[in-house]
């Protein structure tokens, strides 16, 4: 692709970003099926943040060894088999039978995501040119926000239907004809292993694992606020303040589908005020809001998230980018790291929060939650890069 041709026409990028789509249709479904499990199997506020908690290891934090042989090895067929298992996976979590029986399904599902995302974006790294990462990134971290959106909705009209929590079977269709899709199209979306090679050869540095680590605690602590709003609001509408199923979706839907526009809208500043201020400029406005959402309730709920979820998730694919350009000859690897290890730490905090809801009542979540901020927005004054200038090149050297 040259400087000339916009992202947005290249007919593989789309493809990848839509296959990322499906492929977190699994991760937005989970909130919504919370609740039915917690009853189902009768289930304690710790006991469902231990799903959440083991969904994001078994798809997140081992995402790294995916990212690190996909460097070094040519695994392009495992975008088409990740998103194909996440798919399956999720369809058959509504007929597990036991507690235990879901948690192996939920780990099986997860692994799918885990293996999808690294090569998935390296190989958006390689299709698109130097002065338009960050907008081709924000397209594949599009497809991912606007799939964890559209699988909230999708979860809730199978679950409207007779059958109720046994439809979930039908959730693996759209990842059978997109992971076969894929497989037609591998030569042309995955990197070659011969340039792979040249790469390798002329561009890989010592990784500069300083920098890599505090912005690794950026993302942690950025996870952190979403996987709480994003699991806990559900079940605070629902059994705190006696809310229904279907609005509390209808929050999470919004909170997710404002990112989409964020996630678009942060990457394309980013290409052209530089990453670290959208990551800066991005957390500074997420606090007041998330101050904000403790005092709201009813109608007013829904605008204050969906002002959280543009203003949070703007920084997204920045961080991506910027890792991939602290690492290059590793892109898949930074890609893991940002996309899966980081992210998937954060459902460490579900857990935690699950703790405290027990102990102090689900409201004093939020509280917690809003703590966060000044934490992250402390820490990426670290991180690499100019304030108000474009990231063009590659922005640290390694040490």
């Amino acid at each position: 692709m040259t400087d000339k041709q916009p992202p947005f026409l290249n007919k593989h990028l789309l493809l990848i970003a839509f296959s990322h789509a499906v492929t977190d249709l699994s991760v937005g479904a989970l909130p919504i099926l919370l609740p039915f499990f917690k009853s189902i199997f009768a289930l304690t506020y710790t006991q469902v943040g231990f799903i959440v908690l083991i969904q994001n290891l078994a798809s997140s934090v081992i995402q790294p060894i995916f990212g690190y042989l996909s460097d070094r090895l040519a695994l392009s067929w495992l975008v088409p088999a990740g998103l194909l298992l996440a798919g399956v996976g999720t369809a058959v979590t509504g007929l597990a039978p036991s507690y235990p029986a879901l948690l192996t399904i939920v780990i099986i599902t997860g692994i799918g995501v885990a293996t999808f995302h690294p090569q998935a974006a390296k190989s958006v790294y390689e299709v698109s040119s130097m002065h338009s990462r960050g907008r081709s990134m924000a397209i594949y971290s599009l497809g991912g926000n606007l799939g964890q959106a559209c699988g909230s909705v999708f979860m809730m009209a199978l679950l409207a239907l007779p059958g109720s929590i046994s439809n979930t079977l039908y959730f693996c269709l759209p990842a059978i004809v997109l992971s076969a899709l894929l497989w037609r199209d591998l030569p042309q979306t995955s990197p070659k292993p011969a340039r792979d090679l040249i790469i390798k050869e002329k561009t890989t540095n010592p990784i500069p694992y300083r920098m890599i680590s505090i912005l690794l605690i950026y993302i942690f602590l950025r996870t952190s606020i979403s996987a709480g709003l994003v699991n806990f609001i559900p079940l605070y509408y629902v059994d705190y303040l006696g809310g229904s199923h279907i609005y509390a979706g209808y929050l999470i839907t919004g909170y997710l589908l404002s990112g989409v526009a964020g996630t678009y809208v942060g990457g394309s500043l980013g290409d052209r005020f530089g990453r670290k201020t959208v990551i800066l400029v991005s957390m500074l406005l997420t606090l007041p809001l998330l101050g904000l959402f403790q005092y709201t309730t009813g109608f007013w709920a829904f605008p204050v998230l969906v002002a959280i979820g543009f203003t949070y998730i703007a920084s997204f694919s920045s961080t991506i980018v910027l890792a991939q350009e602290m690492m290059p000859g590793y892109e898949a690897l930074a890609a893991s790291l940002t996309l899966g290890f980081s992210i998937g730490l954060g459902g460490v905090s579900v857990a935690v929060l699950g703790y405290v809801a027990d102990h102090f009542g689900i409201a004093s979540v939020f509280t917690v939650i809003t703590a966060v901020p000044p934490l992250a927005f402390c820490c990426a004054f670290f991180l690499p890069g100019r304030l108000f200038k474009p990231d063009h090149v590659m922005v640290i050297s390694a040490k």
